[in-house]
């Protein structure tokens, strides 16, 4: 995660934050997310911590709410389809697109597979209406569309019916 002069690489600290509020079942707080990062190996110090939350948070990618005198954060939509983006863009074209995809595939843990085949199932039975829309969540609403104030998390008991 660090370079030879012993710091990370730009994006590197704010890749591994969204990683730890995605798999995280509940909004984290800044100090939440600092015990996250040190479960992963990653002692930082918690004002590091708490900059890079505010200014993803700033950037439109996490969803931030007051809970006592702190804040809490979680992944909005828009950090879902910028991974996306980024996803696509590493694909590149041509043959080139199959190996990096089977490669991918390779690497899925079997609920991955199941997500995946999913997602595929309903985007051939209805390609005209997926722009815009997570088919990972039920009726295809994306992060955020749900009603409330929070974005749904995608390994709530509700997302998986």
């Amino acid at each position: 995660m660090t370079g030879r002069s012993g710091r990370r690489e730009a994006g590197q600290l704010e890749n591994a934050l969204l990683a730890v509020l995605w798999a995280a079942p509940t909004a984290l707080s800044s100090a939440q997310a600092q015990q996250g990062l040190r479960e992963q190996g990653l002692d930082l110090a918690y004002t590091s911590v708490a900059t890079t939350l505010t200014r993803l948070h700033a950037k439109g990618l996490l969803e931030r709410s007051s809970a006592g005198r702190t804040y809490v954060y979680t992944p909005s939509g828009r950090a879902a389809q910028e991974a996306a983006a980024r996803m696509r863009s590493l694909l590149g074209g041509g043959r080139a697109r199959a190996v990096v995809l089977s490669h991918f595939v390779d690497g899925l843990e079997p609920g991955d597979e199941a997500t995946l085949l999913e997602l595929l199932r309903r985007a051939e039975a209805d390609p005209g209406d997926q722009a815009g829309r997570s088919p990972a969540r039920p009726g295809g609403a994306a992060a955020g569309e749900h009603g409330g104030n929070e974005p749904r998390r995608p390994d709530t008991p509700s997302d998986h019916s």
